[in-house]
């Protein structure tokens, strides 16, 4: 090694170590002892935070950051197993992933929160806002809680999960055509499947949808914050039926859009969503 090289090793030496401090400064430990990754931007009440779906990542909320950071502190997390947190868990429940998300919160010490969820993210804000009734405002759950009274038996469950576990990538490249509205964002959800986790995807299914079945009713009737939905019209969504169970059930129909709202129409879903948060005080 020549002295040239040695003087920019000790030169970039600092560089790195700040790198590192700062990633590490948006980690936290969540149940299991796994290290959870968040960002943080903007400031303003109520604090926003985004929870993406399953074997998705915070990525997913990018059509809404630049949005509302004008009036709002955004935070967004990549649960366990996805993104950049880690994968040393064997739990892949959703009680387990509300955790991800609680720790968050009380790392930054937040309140005055509204959650939002999409698809396997809106069971995981429903029981985050039951664990912190006081610092949660409302949660908005995105393209999820259609029939809240939908049951799967477990032959059922299997069969759904039969094809993710023949063939994991295409079982979810046949989901993503069905559910997407957009070639670009089919593309985009086959990249990023790539690097997720066959197993974690398999298992944290399988617990969303146990989740479903016999825990959301419970979770409704406890919830003790507003619940105001922004669903696609692809699928019903039944608000009389979800109101015996949670008498502040609303929806807003987004038309047009696939599962992925957020991302089909960022401007509409961004308007829909600073419409509710009015509601929200």
């Amino acid at each position: 090694m020549t002295t040239l090289q040695l003087f920019e090793i000790i030169m970039i030496m600092p560089l790195i170590f700040i790198s590192c401090l700062n990633k590490q400064d948006n980690f936290v430990i969540s149940t299991g002892d796994v290290p959870i990754y968040y960002d943080v931007k903007g400031k303003g009440y109520p604090t926003l935070i985004f929870v993406h779906g399953w074997s998705r990542n915070r990525n997913d909320w990018d059509g809404q950051i630049d949005y509302f950071v004008q009036k709002h502190r955004v935070v967004r997390l990549d649960l366990a197993g996805h993104g950049e947190s880690g994968c040393n868990r064997n739990d892949w429940s959703i009680s387990a992933f509300s955790q991800d998300v609680i720790a968050v919160i009380e790392k930054l010490d937040l309140d005055r929160i509204v959650l939002i969820g999409h698809s396997l993210g809106a069971p995981v804000i429903l029981e985050t806002a039951n664990h912190l009734p006081d610092r949660v405002l409302g949660i908005v759950p995105v393209d999820a809680f259609n029939n809240v009274e939908q049951k799967f038996t477990q032959d059922q469950i299997d069969n759904i999960l039969a094809p993710y576990k023949s063939n994991f990538i295409e079982a979810y490249i046949n989901g993503a055509r069905q559910m997407l509205s957009d070639s670009s964002m089919i593309e985009k959800a086959i990249q990023e499947i790539a690097s997720f986790s066959p197993e974690i995807g398999v298992a944290s299914l399988e617990s969303c949808y146990h989740f479903l079945t016999n825990d959301l009713i419970p979770a409704l009737r406890e919830v003790k914050v507003p619940i105001r939905c922004i669903n696609s019209d692809i699928y019903p969504t039944n608000i009389d039926v979800a109101r015996q169970y949670a008498s502040s059930f609303n929806v807003i129909l987004m038309p047009g859009v696939g599962h992925e709202m957020q991302s089909a129409d960022p401007k509409k879903f961004n308007q829909l969503l600073e419409r509710i948060l009015s509601e929200f005080k």
